[in-house]
């Protein structure tokens, strides 16, 4: 029987919806509404568009509202975007994920996200905002997955969940969020984070008493850049995965920093090369002394796309995982 190579794109063509996802019990805004977009995997043999849009402009290989969908329930992987992103913030990651057998949800932490960051003017309004998104972060992520799983499917463009299989994902701040779901959400089996942010970025109170160290049945997987002076090794990765438990596992990436994990890395690396900073540990290397961004990208589908078939199935999207 055929068997995924996680350095390769998967067997399945990738889909994607967007929807809105209502928020009705969050504790700061009972009005919120979570602009999501859903990845997953169509029938093999359909024949692909790649028309997705991208607010960069970018690449994005996956086609908008692609069926026949697979009438089998898949595993689900919820991702968390980083401070002042948004939810097509690593598509080329998403896609890779879906086209291996995997629905891959991401929200908006609305009012965390680009533009409504870029569009704040004083350091309190950011302060303020910050504050909120710690409260919200996590209570996003949680609604994401009841909808998808307990709320059923609004029509048969959204597939079916199997609630025994899922699995967080998260970049910088999205990091954090994801390592914050296992103690509200306890069908999630699986955290992998990009880059997290701990302390020294979330606040001093970033964790609440049970939620570290995981527990040795939820798999924890930390890739990190070995050159991120955003999220540094010794301030922040080293001490974060200390707590988190003997089971948890952390890889670096050499010659990369903290953009790496996004869609246009480069493009965004050199926006933070020539966007000043107080209390950086170092300066950003040249984008030109880094990794392509290619290769971060295929380091990183390789590596996250292993962990999931291995944490999270023993059987994905009719095809046994290696």
């Amino acid at each position: 029987m055929p068997t995924h190579d996680p350095n390769q794109r998967g067997p399945h063509p990738v889909g994607v919806i967007e929807t809105r996802i209502p928020s009705p019990d969050d504790p700061l805004d009972r009005d919120r509404v979570l602009p999501t977009a859903i990845w997953y995997p169509a029938r093999p043999g359909v024949r692909e568009r790649d028309d997705a849009a991208h607010p960069l402009g970018l690449p994005h290989r996956a086609t908008t509202n692609l069926s026949p969908l697979l009438d089998e329930p898949l595993p689900l992987v919820v991702f968390s975007h980083g401070n002042s992103g948004l939810r097509q913030q690593s598509t080329f990651l998403m896609t890779h994920l879906a086209s291996h057998g995997f629905v891959v949800a991401a929200p908006d932490h609305v009012g965390n996200t680009f533009d409504e960051m870029m569009a704040l003017e004083t350091d309190d309004e950011r302060r303020e905002v910050h504050l909120r998104a710690r409260t919200q972060r996590p209570v996003d992520v949680g609604r994401v997955i009841t909808a998808l799983i307990d709320e059923g499917t609004e029509s048969s463009r959204r597939p079916a969940i199997d609630p025994a299989r899922i699995g967080a994902l998260g970049h910088s701040f999205g990091g954090w969020t994801a390592l914050k779901i296992p103690a509200r959400e306890s069908r999630v089996r699986s955290v992998c984070c990009l880059a997290p942010a701990s302390e020294p970025f979330v606040g001093r109170r970033a964790f609440d008493e049970g939620e570290l160290p995981l527990s040795p049945e939820v798999a924890a997987l930390v890739l990190a850049a070995a050159d991120d002076v955003l999220v540094d090794r010794s301030q922040s990765i080293d001490p974060l995965f200390a707590r988190l438990g003997d089971h948890a596992r952390l890889e670096w990436m050499d010659d990369a920093d903290h953009y790496h994990f996004c869609d246009g890395a480069e493009l965004l690396h050199k926006v933070h090369e020539n966007t000043p900073r107080p209390n950086l540990p170092r300066s950003p290397r040249p984008i030109a002394s880094l990794r392509r961004e290619g290769d971060a990208h295929a380091w990183l589908n390789e590596r996250v796309t292993d962990f999931f078939l291995t944490s999270l199935a023993t059987r994905v999207a009719g095809v046994v995982a290696a």
